[in-house]
């Protein structure tokens, strides 16, 4: 099965540091959440052309802009790469995307420069935040070695220099592209050489192999650099929580990661009971997302509004199947729920699904918007779809 690029709570991060996040950011930022949920793409543009602006003469970008106080978090520029490929994906605006490609470069080229003979990354300067796990994940910092070797880091350079290739090979320097997938592939073997302990049926933080966590191995699912027959096992792992002496949770925003790695793995019909902590936030009389589990220092934070983007993509199913959502591709992850119902927007027009439950199988109705095709994926079956409603008699 191939990649499937998706966005993440950097969106949600990246409009919510610009003071724009009127709910939460998505996914990171509230990018996605207006992707999903309005089809109100200028906030997305607004951040994506303040990192922009804020590029510096080192190449990366600084993490909140404008601002009278300079912040570098390296991983954050990384995370803006994968911002600009998301809109690639989910809005029909080629033009504006292949404007800030060059700017991508720098950042690239930054780590590139850290990536250390083995494939792994080195030290990495300034404030590398990759999730609020404490006491493991240090300010936010992941687990390293000496020498840096961290796991996360270099699989959230994995993530960057793919979204950055295909980013290359639709508008830029295919060469480029080309050493960018070289150095991808060098960072991924390097991981499975150097961190995988077979012992434990995981990725390791560092070669030390003495320390897991979620954020590493759910990066590692969803981007396939755990091959594909481990990955079920890995996530069942990761998910098992009275397995957690020795491996970092994740935050409220990355589970968005954790998510997506368990649709990646088949699991994404469990996904339904992983918001609980959400529920909880709900009894407490939150109208609007925590930053993290109380005491917290934000009761209105975008990096865990995910939720609203994942019941759209991952429960309802409804994603792009080509730049541009020029195509559609429609997997739902209904779990335990009898009914669905829901409406995207999309460039060309909303997407509407409704998914009903009856004497043991389901009907779906399924509206695509004018000159718009797709497919449904269902327990294994790719079904054609056409523009206009259809209704499918499925099996259970």
């Amino acid at each position: 099965m191939a990649y499937r690029p998706v966005m993440r709570p950097r969106d949600l991060y990246g409009y919510a540091l610009l003071g724009a996040a009127p709910i939460h950011w998505r996914y990171p930022h509230s990018g996605p959440h207006f992707y999903a949920i309005a089809g109100d793409d200028r906030l997305a543009r607004q951040a994506l052309e303040a990192f922009h602006d804020s590029l510096m003469p080192d190449g990366l970008t600084q993490s909140r802009y404008p601002s009278s106080l300079t912040q570098i978090i390296p991983p954050f520029s990384l995370l803006w790469v994968g911002m600009l490929h998301d809109y690639w994906q989910y809005r029909d605006d080629p033009t504006f995307v292949a404007s800030l490609v060059p700017g991508t470069r720098g950042v690239l080229d930054w780590f590139a420069a850290r990536q250390r003979p083995d494939g792994l990354l080195g030290p990495i300067e300034w404030w590398p935040f990759v999730d609020w796990s404490p006491p493991d994940f240090v300010s936010g910092v992941p687990p390293q070695d000496a020498d840096g070797r961290s796991s996360a880091l270099t699989l959230q350079f994995i993530e960057a220099l793919r979204y950055a290739a295909a980013l290359e090979d639709q508008f830029g320097e295919k060469d480029r592209a080309a050493q960018y997938r070289q150095r991808e592939h060098r960072a991924s073997e390097a991981l499975m050489r150097l961190s995988w302990y077979e012992q434990a049926g995981l990725l390791a933080d560092t070669p030390a192999r003495n320390h897991f966590s979620q954020q590493a191995n759910s990066l590692a699912v969803w981007l396939d650099v755990i091959p594909r027959p481990l990955q079920p096992a890995v996530m069942e792992k990761v998910l098992d929580s009275d397995d957690r002496s020795n491996m970092s949770p994740a935050s409220y925003y990355f589970r968005f990661y954790v998510a997506g790695a368990m649709v990646h793995a088949g699991l994404g019909d469990l996904y339904i009971p992983q918001l609980e902590p959400w529920r909880k936030m709900l009894q407490l009389g939150l109208s609007t997302w925590a930053e993290t589990p109380e005491p917290t220092r934000s009761d209105s934070h975008a990096w865990s509004a995910h939720p609203t983007f994942d019941l759209m993509t991952i429960v309802a199913g409804i994603n792009p199947g080509t730049p541009g959502f020029s195509s559609v591709e429609i997997a739902p992850h209904l779990g335990s729920l009898e009914h669905v119902a829901a409406s995207m927007p999309t460039p060309h027009g909303p997407v509407e699904v409704s998914y009903e439950k009856a004497n043991q199988s389901w009907t779906a109705q399924i509206k695509l918007p004018e000159n718009v095709s797709g497919n449904l994926t269902w327990h294994g079956q790719l079904l054609p779809l056409h523009a206009g409603m259809q209704t499918l008699k499925l099996n259970q």
